[in-house]
């Protein structure tokens, strides 16, 4: 492509309302998720990028890459130059420079090739978020089209947790939007297929996801490894797409950080794909995205676009222990929200066909989640996104507790039709203050039923945001953790959670 580099060009205006038909533009799924959700046809966004700026843009140009309606603009490659002059244009209103440092990865792995076959383990894993209420209700998912944003698909054609979609024409399209051409299901990594499994995937009568029967589309975007089209322009035009093929909601399972893009940047509205992820619910259309991997490395927080604060982002407990697992990136955002919004587990079981593998990573707990949010909108389908992102919320098992780590906790059908076991009719936990409380200032806890089992408790300051936020277990009231008064400010907030029980207390 010769010496240069990536910049998106933002245009002014675009007045090409004359030129759009939304009915030829959008897929007939499209037109009937508008109407469902009673949602405008289309909006200035669906609107096409105006020709003429493109080619004098282009005259400027080594290269164009893809135009991308929602930011009015097109993606360029040219030398400093180039990209001067193109500044300069009357129609121009900002030029944004592509990284070229970033990290964009898969955000799980395989960590043992071969474990002994037991495939009821996919029945415990659904399990774990109440999946078998689902299915005795029948709901899987129907009719309910899912868009798949990854790094690659390979082998998917041949995978026979997949079968079923490919001999029932439930895969709608697929695209490889690194090289703009249809996905080629022998090339690249297989992370696409491992991640599709946990939505849609079945084993005869065994689901392995919780939506087998929903709609699929496949998007495949740059990685590390992969060259031509940007990171950031592959996933943003595949959302844009996504939208147009009529997806109610979109897997993301790969994560953004550095680059040109900081911590300081966290804010859910500096990084276009988090604003895209933002106007995708506006227009209908929901994004799980995986919180990340990185809680053990030196980021350690969120990346792009889980930060968007429409934007579903899901981080992973350890299956056993039932709290975040070290490796799962935790929030808050720069500015506080509430970040992941819930959990599901991330360690978990695949089958190739041969082998049954085990795998981690926030990559497998957000697949969890859309799977079971397609249960959700099959039960009821008029949910705008907004709407789902909150009975998600409030089917979780922490809820209305939440923290930087658990967000609500993990989404189950069993809190969605209220029938949970686990709450009881009288509290399992007591916060009572010291017995000279006037001297030594402190709260402490007691099990009323339960011992031994996990309290969740935090410190609110004032302004709303959570202070500090901890997960104990202790056998006596002798061995509970002490909350000092005297080490927090007046109007403080301890919130505390335990098997259903929810305190407020003021300090």
């Amino acid at each position: 492509m010769g010496k240069g580099n990536s910049y998106f060009v933002i245009f002014k205006n675009k007045n090409t309302e004359h030129l759009f038909n939304p009915y030829e533009y959008f897929d007939s799924n499209a037109i009937k998720n508008k109407r469902l959700m009673n949602l405008p046809m289309y909006d200035w966004y669906d609107l096409p990028v105006n020709s003429k700026y493109i080619s004098k843009v282009s005259l400027l140009s080594d290269s164009l890459g893809y135009v991308l309606r929602w930011f009015n603009g097109v993606s360029v490659y040219c030398s400093e130059t180039s990209i001067s002059e193109i500044k300069q244009l009357s129609f121009v209103k900002q030029v944004i420079k592509w990284s070229d440092s970033s990290q964009f990865i898969p955000l799980g792995k395989e960590i043992q090739k071969k474990v002994k076959k037991n495939f009821p383990v996919f029945t415990w894993q659904l399990n774990t978020m109440g999946g078998d209420f689902f299915k005795k209700r029948n709901l899987s998912g129907e009719n309910i089209r899912i868009s798949i944003i990854d790094v690659g698909f390979r082998g998917a054609n041949k995978n026979i947790q997949l079968q079923h979609i490919f001999t029932n024409s439930r895969l709608i399209d697929a695209w490889d939007f690194s090289i703009d051409k249809p996905l080629d299901y022998n090339k690249g990594p297989a992370h696409g297929t491992m991640v599709t499994s946990f939505v849609v995937g079945k084993l005869g009568s065994i689901q392995v996801g919780h939506a087998p029967e929903s709609e699929i589309l496949f998007a495949k975007i740059k990685s590390l490894f992969s060259s031509n089209k940007s990171i950031e322009e592959s996933w943003l035009k595949a959302v844009e797409w996504s939208h147009r093929k009529g997806a109610r909601l979109v897997n993301s399972s790969v994560g953004y950080i550095e680059g040109n893009h900081s911590l300081d940047m966290l804010t859910g509205d500096s990084c276009l794909m988090s604003i895209a992820g933002n106007l995708a619910a506006r227009k209908g259309m929901l994004i799980v995205n995986a919180a990340g991997n990185e809680g053990d490395h030196a980021w350690k927080r969120i990346g792009f676009p889980s930060d968007a604060d429409s934007i579903l982002t899901v981080g992973a407990i350890d299956r056993k222990l039932g709290v975040r697992t070290g490796y799962s990136s935790y929030g808050p955002s720069k500015d506080l929200n509430l970040k992941p919004n819930v959990t599901a587990i991330g360690n978990v079981f695949w089958f190739d066909g041969f082998d049954l593998r085990k795998l981690e990573g926030t990559s497998f707990s957000a697949p969890l989640v859309t799977g079971f949010a397609a249960c959700v909108l099959q039960n009821q389908p008029k949910l705008t996104p907004m709407n789902l992102m909150d009975t998600i919320q409030k089917s979780s098992s922490l809820y209305p507790y939440f923290d930087y780590s658990h967000g609500y906790g993990v989404p189950r059908a069993t809190l969605y039709f209220n029938e949970d076991t686990i709450k009881g009719d009288n509290p399992s936990i007591a916060l009572l203050k010291s017995p000279n409380y006037l001297v030594d200032k402190y709260y402490y806890f007691k099990y009323l039923s339960h011992p031994g089992t996990q309290i969740f408790y935090q410190i609110v300051h004032q302004e709303g945001y959570i202070k500090e936020y901890k997960v104990v277990t202790f056998e006596k009231s002798s061995e509970s953790p002490k909350i000092y008064f005297k080490n927090h400010s007046k109007g403080q907030m301890i919130r505390v959670f335990h098997r259903g029980t929810y305190i407020e207390k003021e300090f």
